[in-house]
């Protein structure tokens, strides 16, 4: 039997960063935000100086989970540094040494923080005790053409490209408002893919949060918008285990997509050159496929059982056993 948005939603809902949660979270980015400001405030012109800062990530988008043990609450500060000269972008490690030294002015000696810096691989990150708020650092360099574009250095260290944060905050909200179910479809592809372990980590590469964005995304834009929210589950599953990836770029954005050195092509959808999935190598894909395939199967084969109890099975081989379609008790 097929699930209505009604009780898919009911399951989203559980896995979705409660509203009672977020005070707590929001107090410890609102500190941080003031603190920013008022350090951009009192800097006096440097060689090198931080001119503003954007909240980016799944916090600032929308389809953030609820904490887990094993996958914390986290967002994306979006810090934009400015130099005299264009060398700055020529000394990823002088850029990283700024900014880890400008966080540790911000929360001197760890005041309810720790600062995680890691040298080799220009990771930066800001863990809070007590809630656990992971906020990864993500230094930018604004560039003078095309307006509002920046120079990033890509986390986890390998490479540099030019992007538009502004530009891809402005897409996702885009996408919010033409299909209400974007949200709930993503959050549910989001939960499936910490379920499967194929989210990446410190230490290797997965399916990201904004490859998963980005495919649907996709979708809507080339077939359709899919309110339903089990259809377009289905048909993101099926994308996703296609024997012949698809080559995913997008109409607005600068640029054309290169010449093919991966497996797999998700493009920024500010610029068809940045290949948001290049971490993920032939290996990773092929056990993406592998779990996508079975729950494009699972789920279509639940639409075909005649009774409720068979159809949650079905849709817990996918989701886990906390897959639940009840309303929470209030």
């Amino acid at each position: 039997m097929k699930l209505n948005n009604t009780q898919l939603l009911n399951f989203v809902n559980r896995i979705k960063l409660k509203q009672d949660s977020m005070p707590k979270y929001r107090e410890q980015i609102k500190n941080l935000k003031e603190k920013l400001q008022k350090k951009i405030d009192e800097d006096k012109k440097t060689d090198i100086k931080v001119t503003k800062f954007v909240i980016a990530g799944s916090w600032a988008k929308g389809p953030i989970l609820r904490h887990t043990g094993e996958n914390p609450i986290d967002i994306d500060l979006v810090l934009y540094i400015e130099g005299e000269d264009d060398n700055i972008k020529d000394d990823v490690e002088k850029l990283h040494d700024y900014v880890v030294k400008y966080l540790k002015d911000i929360y001197p000696s760890k005041e309810n923080s720790d600062i995680i810096a890691d040298g080799k691989t220009k990771s930066i990150k800001i863990t809070f005790v007590g809630t656990g708020l992971e906020v990864d650092i993500v230094p930018v360099v604004p560039v003078k053409t095309p307006a509002e574009y920046v120079w990033q250095p890509e986390r986890g260290g390998g490479g540099k490209y030019i992007t538009s944060v502004t530009k891809q905050l402005n897409f996702s909200s885009e996408r919010k408002t033409k299909n209400p179910s974007y949200i709930p479809i993503v959050r549910a592809l989001k939960w499936w893919r910490n379920y499967k372990e194929l989210k990446p980590d410190d230490s290797s590469a997965g399916l990201s949060s904004y490859n998963i964005e980005l495919i649907v995304s996709y979708l809507d834009l080339t077939k359709g918008l899919e309110t339903n929210i089990e259809e377009g589950l289905i048909r993101a599953f099926k994308l996703l285990s296609e024997a012949n990836f698809p080559l995913i770029s997008f109409s607005g954005a600068i640029n054309s997509v290169p010449v093919l050195t991966t497996p797999i092509f998700i493009a920024d959808p500010t610029n068809n050159e940045n290949n948001t999935a290049k971490k993920i190598d032939k290996k990773l894909l092929d056990e993406i496929k592998k779990e996508a395939n079975d729950a494009f199967e699972s789920l279509t084969y639940a639409q075909a059982k005649n009774f409720e109890g068979d159809t949650i099975e079905e849709w817990k081989r996918v989701f886990g056993p906390s897959f639940n379609i009840n309303e929470e008790e209030k």
